[in-house]
């Protein structure tokens, strides 16, 4: 990237999962979970520091030993189900600021992603620079089959709807002539510091993935999954 802007990776671990227990920490394959979002950070020649913000000190510990940097331990407020993403990597930001270290761009790497590499994280990057707006954010997508489109629901009246209102003002199209649909998977989200702290909301551009790459960790079924896949 031409401009070389100053890149902080953010990898949120809290404790206390509800779908799977401590599934951050959890051996992959020979590491904790959390660790091959911690290697794929630095091994991307983009990323400046990466961290991990957790609320548990034993999270943390098991980062530092894979060569995260953990300069702070995130407040319970903000590790309950309620807290929101934009929240998490706020108080990041601003906590790197306290000692001096400040940065253009924020991407954060769930660790419940593990098949996501540094190549993904490397051209994503390089896609977010490559848009011209200041006013941007990218999200890590994959496709899925446009069927979605074509959901209905019932109104109050007991007559069916599109839940894609274009497609009440025509009828029925061509299914041929629909643009694809896609899913955030979890595995990359990318921000410019501004417009974190700023009272818009920016644009979300989509960074394509393929599906077999895009699985999010949530559940043993999606845990032995990702381990078949990664083999």
């Amino acid at each position: 990237m031409a401009n070389h802007p100053r890149v902080l990776a953010v990898i949120p671990a809290r404790s206390g999962s509800k779908g799977l227990k401590d599934k951050n920490i959890l051996p992959f394959n020979g590491k904790p979970l959390l660790a091959w979002s911690i290697e794929a950070a630095k091994q991307s020649k983009y990323v400046l520091d990466a961290v991990v913000s957790t609320d548990c000190n034993k999270y943390a510990e098991v980062a530092k030993k894979w060569g995260a940097h953990v300069p702070f331990i995130r407040p319970k407020t903000l590790s309950d189900d309620t807290a929101g993403m934009m929240s998490v990597l706020k108080h990041a930001v601003d906590e790197m600021a306290k000692a001096n270290l400040f940065y253009d761009v924020v991407v954060c790497l769930q660790p419940t992603s593990p098949l996501r590499t540094y190549e993904h994280i490397n051209a994503a990057l390089e896609y977010f620079e490559r848009i011209p707006s200041e006013e941007k954010s990218l999200a890590s997508v994959y496709q899925v089959e446009n069927k979605y489109r074509w959901l209905l629901q019932d109104n109050s009246e007991g007559q069916l709807r599109f839940l894609d209102d274009s497609l009440n003002q025509g009828g029925l199209f061509n299914r041929q002539n629909n643009g694809r649909v896609y899913m955030p998977n979890g595995a990359i989200f990318i921000y410019q510091v501004d417009s974190l702290f700023a009272q818009y909301q920016p644009t979300t551009y989509s960074f394509v993935m393929d599906e077999v790459d895009s699985i999010d960790i949530d559940t043993l079924d999606e845990f032995n999954l990702a381990l078949k896949r990664q083999q």
